[in-house]
């Protein structure tokens, strides 16, 4: 459920009533099943009819903050992020006037400003908004809940990207805290954060503590997945690039030898994770004097790679290659 959605639970459950209280109430429920599925661009058409309407009526109430929200989200939505940013500000004003600073409601606008200001970059003030959300959400719905998790999750990647493994490492720790006590030890959000954890010691040059993490990870998903799942694959090759970067080159080849097998047969000869362990098999032989192997590894990895772009392939990689 994403944070947001607290906000639209204000809007639909909202005593007010409108004049024409059958058509836009139904407008209103119409914005509501739209944003909640996931598109709000498609979401905006009697939007700003009820913005008006309920300007209208009064320049302060939860009603109206939560429509600024909505239409707010649809210019981000649609990269007119000049425009969204006065809106969020108004609805973040009004939500605080009419609910209270500590509302839960006013987290989750906060979440969505920190959120466009990530996008433009502008990292100072998103850490403060993240962080302001984060407080409110802890106070208000404890500190186990998913709008908590969510938004450690996001401010952990603001972090990501400004290579601050120190807070990185706390949140990612507590994150893994949280999971494993709601969740349980063998859950996918336990697997992710203790991958994430692993890759942030990594990035660090952990090593130490980075390995019973990434071995965990390959056990826990060849446990829920079974041994031949490209997600074991994945984890395989987490492990073998962890040794790899260490020097570790005799424990890291058959590890990335097996995930290559998986990756053949789950997802085909020519999938950008099959050129990436190719191409990680190639270094290892390089760093070894085994040349021959290397250039072997290599063409067939650039084979794969012209493959794909001839058939103008798209979509997420599978596997990430971690910093070394």
């Amino acid at each position: 459920m994403r944070a947001q959605n607290i906000v639209l639970a204000i809007l639909l459950s909202s005593g007010t009533v409108f004049a024409d209280e059958a058509t836009q109430e139904f407008h209103l429920r119409e914005i509501g099943s739209t944003y909640q599925l996931g598109d709000p661009r498609a979401a905006t058409a009697p939007l700003e009819s009820l913005i008006a309407d309920a300007e209208a009526r009064g320049p302060d109430s939860a009603r109206l903050a939560a429509l600024l929200n909505i239409l707010a989200d649809r210019y981000r939505a649609d990269y007119r992020y000049a425009e969204a940013e006065p809106l969020y500000r108004r609805s973040l004003a009004m939500f605080e006037k009419t609910m209270g600073a500590q509302h839960p409601n006013v987290a989750s606008v906060a979440k969505n400003l920190a959120d466009l200001y990530r996008l433009k970059s502008r990292d100072a003030d998103a850490e403060v908004y993240y962080k302001r959300a984060l407080a409110i959400y802890e106070q208000a719905l404890g500190a186990d809940h998913s709008f908590v998790t969510a938004t450690i999750h996001d401010l952990a990647a603001l972090y990501r990207m400004q290579g601050r493994t120190v807070e990185l490492e706390a949140l990612y720790q507590r994150l893994l805290a949280v999971s494993e006590r709601t969740l349980g030890p063998d859950h996918p959000r336990v697997v992710v954060a203790l991958n994430d954890l692993a890759g942030v010691y990594q990035m660090a040059g952990r090593y130490a503590d980075a390995e019973p993490l990434a071995r965990r990870v390959l056990r826990t998903v060849e446990k829920i997945m079974g041994r031949e799942h490209s997600n074991t694959a994945v984890a395989m090759s987490d492990l073998a690039g962890l040794y790899q970067a260490q020097g570790r080159y005799g424990e890291a080849e058959p590890l990335y030898k097996r995930a290559l097998a998986i990756f053949q047969k789950a997802l085909g000869p020519d999938h950008p994770a099959v050129g990436i362990v190719l191409n990680a098999l190639a270094g290892i032989y390089q760093m070894q004097g085994r040349h021959a192997e290397a250039e072997r590894f290599l063409t067939r990895s650039l084979a794969v790679r012209n493959t794909r772009f001839r058939a103008h392939a798209a979509g997420p990689m599978v596997l990430e290659q971690r910093p070394k």
